[in-house]
């Protein structure tokens, strides 16, 4: 089995649109989280959200040809294209490659159908043909693939996976895989999300929406906050890498995925996927839990995900989640959907590269209700030494998927 290393990394953000500041917001325990206003507050009590601030200062942001592009398409074209320059491959790749572009997304293109209902002032007795409107054309979620792989001459295979808030980690365990199986030399990976009226109400009439701020694994947590955005890594085959003399981040060493197969919204409370997903991410990984340095949790501050989360953990770790750090950067950037995990991606390696695990906003008190207690990272982050960490992302529909990263120099 060949190895896999991340090589290049780029992020659309709510902390912001270029790595450096993103990590070093992060870092320091800023926060993309504000009043909404993209929507009428006025209609959601509710009304926090994690938006882009600095999309405007991007070239992709005035670029023509992407203008009736989902916003997604836009985001996702703009982290692959820093991502590639990150790890210096030039904006777009030369003409005899095998890159793939594997992109996960929970809303796709959902924005076009909105820009058109507003267009045609449509009601619910409306009928529209797609004929009649031609920009249903932008709708289709394969071209946000399709869009990265031409723009930037990615001429590997080109996917889009739908499979909600663990979108970017499929995207980053299957191009994990197809490397790892040999199967291509370099993939573009990652996840991008737009902000949605639909998805918007959809957290918010389920409840699960916060109106104060999201306090993952709290014990005052009443919710999540919804967020956008786009995160990319490069992921190489470990000796094409060295030939080139490529600076490398970390290197990807396992991945599990699972389905709970119990609910639409709500995860096992018992959290069996989650454990499936973390035990075969770590004999993929050729590792056992005391191999792991930090945990980079889903914790989305809801009440279930938490809990179920937590007691997964426990059932893996024991003991050891009394001591193993932990922290989940929701409180951060809210919850961006399917770039959500893709952007817990980038810091994983970001914080092995740097040997520093980022922090969690807004905890105070972990939830007593929990197994055990929890060695939340606070405030800031947290110099340490990372050999691997492992990344979870948890979804509707009992999605879940788990990845280990590694340093190298462990």
């Amino acid at each position: 089995m060949k190895r896999v290393v991340i090589t290049g990394v780029g992020v659309v953000s709510p902390l912001g649109s270029d790595v450096s500041r993103f990590w070093r917001e992060l870092c320091a325990g800023a926060t993309g989280v504000a009043k909404l206003t993209r929507l009428p507050s006025a209609l959601y009590p509710r009304d926090l959200a994690s938006e882009i601030k600095d999309w405007h200062t991007l070239p992709e942001a005035d670029d023509p040809t992407l203008r009736d592009s989902g916003q997604a398409v836009g985001y996702a074209v703009a982290a692959a294209r820093m991502a590639l320059e990150d790890a210096s491959l030039g904006a777009t790749l030369p003409e005899d490659n095998d890159c793939s572009v594997l992109i996960g997304s929970t809303m796709g293109n959902q924005d076009v159908v909105e820009r058109i209902i507003n267009r045609y002032d449509m009601d619910e007795s409306s009928v529209l043909q797609p004929e009649q409107a031609p920009e249903f054309e932008h709708f289709k979620p394969s071209l946000l693939s399709g869009t990265v792989a031409a723009r930037l001459g990615a001429r590997g295979s080109s996917l889009t996976l739908i499979n909600a808030c663990a979108s970017g980690n499929y995207a980053v365990g299957l191009g994990f895989s197809r490397l790892r199986a040999g199967l291509g030399r370099m993939a573009l990976v990652g996840g991008a999300d737009p902000f949605t009226r639909a998805c918007y109400t959809i957290f918010h009439r389920l409840a699960a929406s916060s109106g104060t701020c999201c306090q993952p694994f709290d014990r005052d947590r009443d919710g999540m906050v919804v967020g956008e955005g786009a995160a990319f890594l490069v992921l190489e085959d470990y000796e094409h890498a060295l030939a080139r003399g490529a600076r490398i981040y970390a290197e990807v060493s396992g991945y599990g995925l699972a389905c709970d197969a119990y609910h639409a919204t709500a995860p096992h409370p018992e959290g069996n996927g989650a454990v499936i997903a973390m035990r075969r991410a770590l004999a993929v990984a050729g590792l056992a839990t005391e191999d792991i340095d930090y945990i980079s949790a889903h914790g989305t501050g809801t009440a279930a995900n938490d809990q179920s989360e937590a007691v997964a953990m426990e059932r893996i770790f024991g003991e050891r989640m009394r001591s193993l750090p932990v922290s989940s950067i929701k409180g951060a950037l809210g919850h961006c959907m399917g770039a959500s995990s893709a952007l817990e991606a980038v810091a994983c390696a970001l914080a092995i590269h740097h040997q520093a695990a980022p922090p969690t906003l807004n905890t105070r008190t972990v939830d007593p209700a929990f197994p055990g207690p929890l060695d939340i990272i606070p405030g800031k982050a947290r110099s340490m030494r990372i050999r691997h960490a492992m990344s979870n992302a948890f979804a509707f529909g009992g999605n879940v998927t788990s990845i280990v990263f590694s340093d190298l120099r462990h």
